[in-house]
């Protein structure tokens, strides 16, 4: 085998098993936020806008205290770098009354802490979002 073959598989195994965690997901991108600095999303279905929004403003005993806001509900999180309790899902789109999709198909987004960084005061999340499709997403990190 040439070296040009090798070198192009040993390529193709490492992106692959650093952007693993992206499977399954429509979109997936990861956050480093500091202390109430908020992460806006705008996912666009069709002409309709919907705002994501997110902060942190405390970490204690290994919390996180989040502050999430969708479409103007708000809701404040508890999150620990633990699994099943690492995450907050919000269902992005009301639901269908035409029954066009499956109870299986609701559209979401999934905010999962991965970790905390004691010395820089910065908490590491990532968001999936799956929305089968049906979006569009724009990202832009907002103001203290």
């Amino acid at each position: 085998m040439s070296r040009a073959v090798v070198a192009a598989a040993l390529v193709t195994i490492i992106i692959s098993s650093l952007y693993g965690e992206k499977k399954g997901w429509d979109h997936y991108v990861a956050f480093t936020l500091t202390k109430d600095r908020w992460q806006s999303v705008e996912i666009h279905e069709g002409e309709k806008v919907h705002t994501l929004k997110f902060c942190w403003t405390l970490y204690k005993n290994g919390a996180l205290v989040m502050h999430v806001n969708y479409d103007n509900y708000r809701y404040q999180p508890l999150l620990y770098a633990k699994y099943r309790l690492d995450s907050f899902k919000v269902e992005i789109f009301p639901k269908s009354d035409d029954s066009s999709r499956s109870q299986l198909q609701t559209p979401y987004a999934l905010i999962m802490f991965k970790a905390f960084d004691e010395k820089k005061r910065e908490a590491y999340l990532d968001l999936g979002i799956k929305d089968y499709g049906m979006s569009e997403i724009f990202y832009a990190e907002g103001k203290k």
